[in-house]
């Protein structure tokens, strides 16, 4: 016990003289965490051997920043969005899958693996870019929602990866099968989520408002967003979906507010962990051997998804700095590319 405070006070420690001295700078506050993370991990001072101790009480981060930007999401902003989601993050997901399979394919051989490198690169960082809007200001501008609007499709497009590329790995023949039963369930799964936000929750909270004691409000905001990650997670869906149902839903109640206020310590300091839990799985030395093959790697990705992106958008007739400024905050790969590649 002694040992793993000790761990988590220097790790803390670290955290805070770094996202202080990049601010100071003017360098984002998740570089500082990476770097945290990278110090603290096993590959340098190893106050953390274990970096997957920390894993899943980091990934709820993830699951409150999506809470957090469905109370700025209403349901009809959401289906006026449609066009964004469903076209514009449709064809960055098709298209980039078709492009990094037939590299992955003329370089390894092997579709069954080139579908996975291919799904882990066609992603983007929903951590990091959503954080990085909502530092800019940038969250309500037509930029901003166009590039959460390809989010959103990647967070579905998940899904069918974390099913089909498990049955590669297995030969099963009943992929298709397996598909409609995970899409059966997911439907359903939403269906769900979304009647209990619209006529459930309002009355929840409007009785919880009554008893004005601010703990039972956080306890309950806290139990509302895990409760619906938890339950798209059990379905095989995304945490993180459930979790922007539940605030797409609550963001129509008087209450959008203080649950926005509530929710943000806890996100704050669980996506810092997220960010520091990534840092720690950094091998420094294979970084260093392969890195010229690491740097070509990122540029062919940036260029393939900047290209799909901008042409695409300005296809549908936006703008061309919009167009651009989306593509650019979205050329990274994402952290569910962690979870496929595993």
């Amino acid at each position: 016990m002694n040992g793993t405070f000790s761990s988590l006070l220097m790790l803390l420690a670290i955290a805070v003289v770094l996202v202080w001295l990049f601010r100071r700078i003017k360098l984002p506050a998740i570089l500082a965490y990476l770097v945290a993370g990278i110090i603290a991990g096993p590959e340098v001072m190893e106050w953390i051997k274990d970096p997957d101790d920390y894993h899943l009480v980091a990934e709820l981060g993830i699951v409150f920043l999506l809470f957090s930007l469905g109370l700025e999401f209403s349901l009809p902003k959401m289906m006026a969005m449609r066009r964004w989601v469903f076209g514009l993050g449709a064809a960055q997901v098709i298209g980039s899958l078709l492009v990094f399979m037939l590299i992955g394919f003329l370089w390894l051989g092997e579709w069954a693996a080139s579908l996975a490198i291919a799904g882990a690169l066609a992603l983007s960082s929903t951590a990091v870019v959503i954080k990085q809007l909502k530092e800019s200001a940038q969250t309500a501008t037509r930029r901003g929602q166009m590039t959460v609007a390809i989010l959103l499709f990647q967070d579905i497009a998940v899904v069918p990866l974390l099913i089909i590329i498990p049955l590669l790995a297995s030969d099963s023949g009943s992929i298709g099968y397996t598909l409609l039963i995970a899409l059966a369930k997911g439907t359903a799964v939403i269906a769900v989520l979304m009647a209990v936000g619209k006529w459930v929750l309002p009355y929840l909270f409007k009785e919880i408002a009554k008893q004005r004691t601010d703990e039972l409000f956080v306890l309950a905001t806290l139990l509302v967003a895990l409760v619906a990650g938890g339950m798209t997670h059990l379905f095989g869906l995304s945490m993180a979906l459930g979790a922007f149902l539940a605030g797409m839903m609550l963001g129509e109640s008087q209450y959008k507010h203080q649950l926005e206020a509530d929710i943000r310590p806890f996100r704050d300091i669980l996506m810092g962990l997220f960010f520091t839990t990534i840092g720690m799985q950094l091998q420094l030395t294979g970084f260093v051997n392969n890195l010229h093959w690491i740097l070509l790697a990122v540029l062919v990705m940036s260029i393939v998804k900047i290209a799909i992106i901008s042409s695409v958008a300005r296809l549908m007739g936006e703008r061309d700095t919009d167009a651009w400024g989306s593509a650019i905050s979205l050329f990274q790969m994402g952290e569910f590319g962690f979870v496929i590649v595993a």
